[in-house]
């Protein structure tokens, strides 16, 4: 099997499907990339059975055939020499031979027949529906960074996809914090359901996913959730557990709401994580008369600085891990943003001024060690 085409475009296309292999594997074959060739495309894919992915190159030739390359393939086609590069398979010995100026190499491949080809997503999807890539991108960036990192509780692993009334519902929690992102107007045909996708797997979507008005279409089943856009097809296994109902820890009413600018209160809490120390790198807020008062005090030295704010309600006196304020401030994209507190044990609720469907709990530290 002999073919010619672009290195570059090649390159591209291995390194979008090398971000499915597994980091470690006993299962010997998925530690490599499938390569096919049919009579309109190269088809790379790779998968560690948690995600997989498929990447179309345009091409015609009447070579056909399949094989799976080493991972090794990605480095050598990000310095290949020149524009074109020239490929030639021996299907008998899985021997892989590719040239292009000065350059030679000789590559070791492997049989393809057995390749879990199952990973990559339904063909024929229970439901569907499509988004426009750049708005499902920033939907999901606005919550993911609140899902669990940690295993023992893997529920919070995943972000909840929950689908009614023509809503999409995403929901992630570490447990310390809770976001919560409603997006109005879907349209869709299937009944209500939920999804539970790992965060890890989406965290790696995201890097893939363009910011364009072109559509993603989103297709699952009982065990998959797949992502087709541009020439890529993105599957997620869905994780199994259980995600628990977080409606009851979101407070019906606040005893002081405050509207501040965000970019000012982000800058400030920056200075403050300068100082900020222990597991919990937390800064003291002090709401009073119309200004929130931002405190750090440890072996290093110590900071404050004021902020003014429009308050409405009590006085207000707690901590709150610096980072958690800070990875909410650094996504959102408004000018000023609500923030409603509870009382001096009970949770900060980040709103927005012109937009109810989304959410951003946080709960305060009760200790200081």
């Amino acid at each position: 099997m002999q073919l010619t085409t672009s290195s570059s475009q090649l390159y591209d296309c291995l390194e979008i499907a090398e971000k499915a292999l597994p980091v470690r594997s006993t299962v010997p074959m998925i530690n490599s990339i499938l390569f096919e060739v049919d009579e309109k495309a190269l088809i790379l894919s790779s998968t560690n059975l948690e995600m997989a992915i498929r990447v179309k190159m345009e091409y015609q030739g009447s070579e056909r055939g399949k094989i799976l390359l080493p991972p090794k393939i990605v480095d050598i086609m990000r310095y290949f020499p020149v524009s074109e590069v020239n490929i030639n398979i021996n299907l008998d010995n899985y021997r892989i031979d590719i040239s292009g100026g000065s350059a030679h190499f000789n590559l070791n491949g492997a049989d393809a027949q057995d390749y879990p080809t199952a990973a990559f997503g339904p063909i024929t999807p229970e439901a569907s529906f499509q988004f426009k890539q750049e708005r499902f991108k920033k939907n999901l960036r606005s919550v993911i960074f609140a899902a669990s990192a940690e295993e023992t509780r893997p529920a919070f692993n995943g972000i909840l996809f929950s689908f009614d009334d023509q809503k999409i519902k995403l929901t992630a929690s570490d447990t310390y914090r809770l976001v919560i992102k409603e997006i109005q107007n879907q349209s869709w045909s299937f009944e209500s359901r939920k999804c539970l996708v790992p965060a890890r797997v989406m965290r790696e979507f995201l890097r893939i996913i363009e910011e364009s008005d072109r559509e993603v279409s989103i297709g699952f089943d009982s065990k998959t959730m797949a992502f087709n856009f541009d020439s890529i097809n993105f599957t997620s296994r869905l994780l199994e557990e259980k995600y628990p109902d977080v409606s009851g820890v979101i407070p019906g009413s606040y005893k002081s709401r405050i509207v501040i600018d965000r970019r000012m209160f982000e800058e400030v809490v920056s200075r403050a994580a300068l100082l900020a120390e222990g597991k919990n790198q937390a800064v003291n807020l002090v709401l009073n008369n119309n200004q929130l008062e931002a405190k750090v005090s440890g072996q290093e030295g110590s900071m404050e600085e004021l902020m003014p704010v429009e308050q409405d309600g009590e006085d207000i006196n707690l901590h709150v891990n610096t980072r958690f304020i800070l990875d909410i401030l650094k996504i959102l994209e408004e000018k000023r943003i609500i923030i409603d507190f509870h009382g001096n044990d009970g949770p900060l609720v980040f709103r927005l001024v012109d937009d109810q469907s989304y959410l951003y709990l946080v709960l305060p530290i009760k200790k200081m060690n």
